[in-house]
């Protein structure tokens, strides 16, 4: 098969010049767009596309021209005179005022001047900017929106639960905080970096310090006097003191021998001459006071055995574990301790035995207490939380809190009042919201709540002025919150009407308490076959009610019998009678 093919040309059509001429556009052929394929695809109007090859490494530097600023001031006493007046030259100042007020020059800088200077004093006369209008009317509080706002996040890069919140007591306050991973180490230990930050509230990038701890630290608490001093309370038991301006390691720690034999879970400073007197718990049962400038030994011990039975010595055996510790400063001789098993006991340090010491039992929540508060505004009443509740509870009440709370769908793990504002306070809970509480407007539910993260919240610190709030969570992130102004301020009456509440509620629970031991003394006396007469209280308002119906009621039935009637009798003085 032959592939090839000559085209043959003559030779004279060779170098002829092409001639070109317009011609009308002929379409060839049409091929219509695909809509299956149209549809696969979008139109991107306008589009941006940068394309580089090779990477930039170009790399400059620049002097710039140095500049030098120098501050420097001038002290202005008088000027304006001449070199030869001497200004403290009282005599020849005044000499030379007369001589410049004679110049024709000054006259006509007056006389120009004193127009503009009539119309000044004119308008100032006829509009008095320093009066004060509508001065004798009352000043109306400022209508303001309750908010809650989330003002820095601190983040720790290891993502720890968050073990401890607390503020140094100074002007410009800080964050110390602990973390710890507080589940038993049953595969292996769960702990493997132990350090604790100090955050800056204006820097939450980084930590302002860090705290090294020797074991994982469940407890940092700040001294109220000294804001450098930290106390904290670690995961084999014992107690370390820091001096963040000193090493970020302890300064002192207690011996193993002498320590706690559980993690120490509460921390608290007690009122001491010298602020340098704290006293920690454990979950073995033991509560043990410490003194900062000695640590090589406990000042003092205590058991916690409540239910010791009858015949046997108390040991750690029938201990209680200590989940958290509270002290009022203005109570200095007894604080309130809450037990793992739900328990909240009213402790006095002067008693000499134990019924003495434990001088009240609570069975406060159905499991641990995690945390238990005294009312800044009545020191009787004290709140705790645990399991699925919020109770609030009177000294006077043991058997029942004075506000049973409703239960919660999520389980709330911390809870604190507010600082200046009565009757409020605010709870963290385990799907990450923090509420805020008021149970004078509302007990049953709260008046805000503010979602801040998924993970559960676990622990919840306000600042002392009330106004910033810090949360912590199971990530290791600080979240620090702002309270708008009414919901940080108490209102005129909220302190009257609080401790009307508590009179009342106290009142209530009572006669309730009466009623039901005398329901269960009768019950009793029904079961051994004694007859009891329970003592019925007399009510002289209805005894004297009842008489006087009964007078009148006899009165009338002798009226009716004898048919006798004051004012159908007839005589002379019948009309005073009846006036």
């Amino acid at each position: 098969m032959d592939i090839s093919y000559s085209y043959n040309k003559i030779r004279k059509n060779y170098g002829r010049q092409p001639m070109f001429c317009e011609s009308p556009v002929q379409l060839l052929d049409s091929i219509d767009p695909n809509v299956g394929e149209q549809k696969k695809y979008g139109l991107r109007n306008p589009v941006h596309q940068f394309a580089q090859v090779s990477k930039n490494m170009s790399q400059h530097y620049i002097n710039t021209k140095r500049v030098v600023y120098t501050d420097g001031g001038a002290n202005h006493g008088e000027g304006g005179w001449p070199k030869d007046v001497n200004f403290w030259d009282e005599e020849m100042t005044s000499r030379y005022r007369r001589r410049v007020e004679r110049d024709d020059d000054y006259v006509d800088a007056v006389l120009s001047l004193y127009s503009d200077f009539d119309h000044f004093v004119k308008q100032n006369n006829a509009i008095e900017m320093y009066e004060m209008y509508f001065g004798q009317m009352k000043r109306e509080k400022p209508l303001e929106k309750s908010m809650i706002r989330l003002t820095n996040v601190y983040k720790d890069p290891f993502k720890r639960p968050v073990s401890s919140i607390s503020w140094t007591a100074e002007d410009d306050p800080k964050l110390i905080v602990g973390y710890c991973n507080r589940k038993y180490p049953i595969l292996g230990p769960v702990n493997n970096n132990f350090t604790g930050y100090v955050w800056d509230l204006e820097n939450p990038h980084s930590p302002l310090l860090e705290i090294d701890p020797p074991t994982a630290c469940w407890q940092l608490v700040c001294s109220p006097v000294s804001p450098s001093i930290v106390v904290g309370g670690l995961n084999d038991g014992r107690v370390c003191m820091f001096d963040i301006r000193e090493k970020k390691t302890p300064m002192a720690i207690s011996p193993m021998h002498l320590a706690h034999r559980d993690p120490v879970t509460s921390v608290v400073y007690m009122q001491s001459r010298a602020n340098t007197e704290f006293f920690s718990a454990s979950t073995d049962g033991m509560i043990m006071w410490w003194d900062i400038r000695d640590l090589s030994q406990p000042t003092d011990a205590l058991m916690m055995t409540i239910r010791v039975p009858p015949g046997e010595p108390a040991s750690l055996a029938y201990s209680e574990g200590v989940s958290v510790l509270q002290f009022e400063r203005t109570i200095p001789t007894k604080f309130l301790c809450g037990t793992d098993t739900g328990f909240v006991v009213n402790v006095n340090r002067k008693g000499k035995t134990p019924n003495e010491t434990m001088s009240a039992i609570y069975s406060a929540q159905r499991g641990p207490v995690k945390a238990l508060h005294r009312s800044p505004c009545i020191v009787k009443m004290f709140m705790t939380c645990g399991d699925w509740t919020i109770n609030l509870w009177s000294d006077d009440v043991h058997t029942s809190p004075i506000i049973t709370g409703f239960p919660q769908r999520y389980q709330p793990n911390d809870v604190a009042w507010a600082p200046l504002r009565h009757s409020s306070f605010m709870a963290v809970t385990s799907n990450g919201n923090f509420q805020y509480w008021d149970i004078l407007r509302k007990y049953r539910e709260p008046i805000m709540v503010l979602p801040i993260t998924t993970v559960p919240l676990q622990k919840v610190k306000p600042h002392d002025e009330g106004r910033l709030i810090a949360t912590g969570d199971t990530n290791g992130s600080i979240y620090v919150l702002s309270l708008s102004d009414n919901l940080v301020q108490p209102a005129d009456r909220d302190k009257g009407l609080l401790t009307a509440m508590y009179d009342r509620e106290t009142k209530r629970e009572h006669i309730l308490e009466t009623r039901i031991k005398e329901i269960l003394l009768k019950r009793k006396a029904e079961e051994d076959g004694i007859t009891v007469v329970v003592e019925e209280r007399i009510d002289e308002d209805a005894l004297a009610k009842t008489a006087e119906d009964e007078y009148r009621k006899t009165v009338q039935e002798e009226i009716r019998r004898t048919g006798y009637s004051p004012a159908s009798k007839s005589g002379p003085d019948s009309k005073m009678r009846r006036r």
